[in-house]
């Protein structure tokens, strides 16, 4: 059996009951389900949400497939701590998709007059969006020159029955294979890949060269190769086993009011001129369920955080060789924050790392290195470690004026902003050791024997 949305929700039933929520309720898009949402939020609960019952559409919602490291562990088969680790070694055996002739995707198609937005229960998350969005839409672009797919996480404001505008990064793949059509004056087809399994929405965000086929390092991350057919109305092959596709292309030379829009940051980004999708085609399995990733909530902070944690691990790495692991906290957004553990050998190996670090990744605002005896998964660890072992005159780093995210609502003009590092490693020399009981005593004495009650 294919991995899908609906065998990943299959098994969190079976395995892990606890972590799924089903909402039988009539509910709206518009607000409803974004206040259920903000209920469990501020509980600190993060279950996979079902909402079964949409009021004006046949298709339930499902929100916070990746709300937590636990689910996004038992996707990956390890430790929530190992997460980083075993995306390396999975992006690091791609497996090349194979195409086949008819598709569960492909079991309802609607094209010209029959295509209808407003059918698609498409969220509005705050009162400042404009409009309801797709916001866990994964955009498929295929390279106009050597044909080599791109897949990447973009928001889509829906503005008519056919019409969607889209914001891509100035500078990423998608705005960059978007710009080289532009220039010839042709349009740039493209599906929406909506409904995934987690493991394929891990490898659409794995960081890679412009070269490599995105296809392909989604399979390694399945542990399957993707099984793909050809789209309706765009040059294009899409997920078999996706829950919806919608086809189009972005105009050439076309320029629309997208936003205002509530962002992973918890602020708006302001209304601005975006790239116009003409939407060619919608097709979908017959009882599809659709996907929300609602934004600036625990799910989209967390999200892209393992993909970047992998790839800061991979580049810290080559700097020094002895780091431990990589956390991007969601206090921090899962993007301006890093925590780094490292086993330290020489004096300067914490700001060499914290280079790294910067020179890896542009959106990182603050680095936090620290010893291996230091849980980085551990937030309260990680800030009793500055606490003790952090003095600003010799460990803290600073860049001014570096580029960072556009989004951030503290940069200056275009993203520009400062960023800093710590040094919260102790000396190699001459640092008292930590209080602790005997490892012997810890073993022996055992809370399950003595109270039973707080053992739990």
């Amino acid at each position: 059996m294919p991995k899908d949305l609906r065998s990943f929700i299959a098994e969190l039933e079976k395995n892990s009951p606890q972590d799924v929520a089903r909402v039988t309720k009539p509910v709206s898009p518009r607000y409803e389900m974004s206040a259920v949402l903000t209920h469990l939020e501020k509980r600190k609960r993060f279950p996979m949400l079902i909402f079964e019952n949409t009021e004006n559409s046949p298709a339930p919602v499902v929100i916070n497939a990746q709300a937590s490291r636990r689910l996004m562990s038992m996707a990956l088969e390890c430790r929530s701590e190992d997460l980083a680790h075993a995306f390396i070694e999975r992006q690091s055996k791609p497996l090349p998709p194979v195409e086949m002739i008819n598709a569960p995707v492909h079991e309802i198609v609607k094209t010209g007059d029959e295509i209808d937005l407003n059918q698609v229960p498409l969220l509005t998350h705050y009162d400042v969006n404009a409009a309801p969005y797709i916001t866990a839409g994964i955009v498929v672009a295929a390279d106009p020159d050597s044909g080599v797919r791109n897949t990447s996480y973009n928001r889509l404001m829906m503005a008519g029955q056919r019409e969607l505008r889209i914001f891509m990064a100035v500078g990423r793949h998608l705005w960059t294979l978007h710009n080289r059509l532009e220039r010839r004056n042709e349009p740039m087809p493209i599906a929406i890949v909506i409904g995934v399994h987690p493991l394929f929405s891990l490898g659409a965000q794995a960081l890679t060269p412009s070269d490599e086929d995105e296809y392909a390092v989604i399979g390694g991350m399945m542990n399957e190769p993707l099984r793909l057919v050809r789209a309706k109305t765009v040059p294009i092959l899409v997920p078999a086993d996706a829950e919806m596709i919608i086809e189009g292309q972005i105009m050439p030379n076309v320029r629309r009011l997208e936003g205002p829009f509530g962002e992973f940051t918890g602020h708006a980004v302001a209304q601005d001129q975006r790239q116009v999708i003409e939407v060619t085609a919608i097709t979908h399995r017959e009882k599809y369920i659709f996907q929300d990733i609602h934004a600036g909530y625990t799910e989209h902070k967390l999200m892209g955080a393992v993909p970047r944690e992998a790839a800061l691990l991979k580049a810290v790495r080559q700097a020094v060789s002895t780091v431990k692991n990589v956390c991007m906290p969601v206090s921090g957004n899962c993007r301006f924050h890093a925590y780094i553990s490292i086993a330290k050998r020489t004096p300067g190996q914490a700001k060499n790392a914290i280079c790294a670090a910067f020179a890896a990744d542009m959106l990182l605002k603050h680095v936090i290195v620290v010893d291996d005896d230091i849980d980085v998964f551990d937030e309260e660890r990680v800030l009793w470690a500055v606490s003790n072992r952090f003095q600003a005159d010799r460990g803290l780093v600073v860049i001014a004026n570096a580029q960072g995210s556009e989004l951030d609502p503290s940069a200056g003009p275009g993203g520009v902003n400062a960023k800093m590092g710590l040094d919260a490693t102790k000396p190699l020399t001459g640092f008292p050791p930590e209080l602790q009981v005997p490892d012997e005593v810890m073993k022996r004495v055992r809370l399950d024997d003595l109270l039973p009650d707080f053992a739990k």
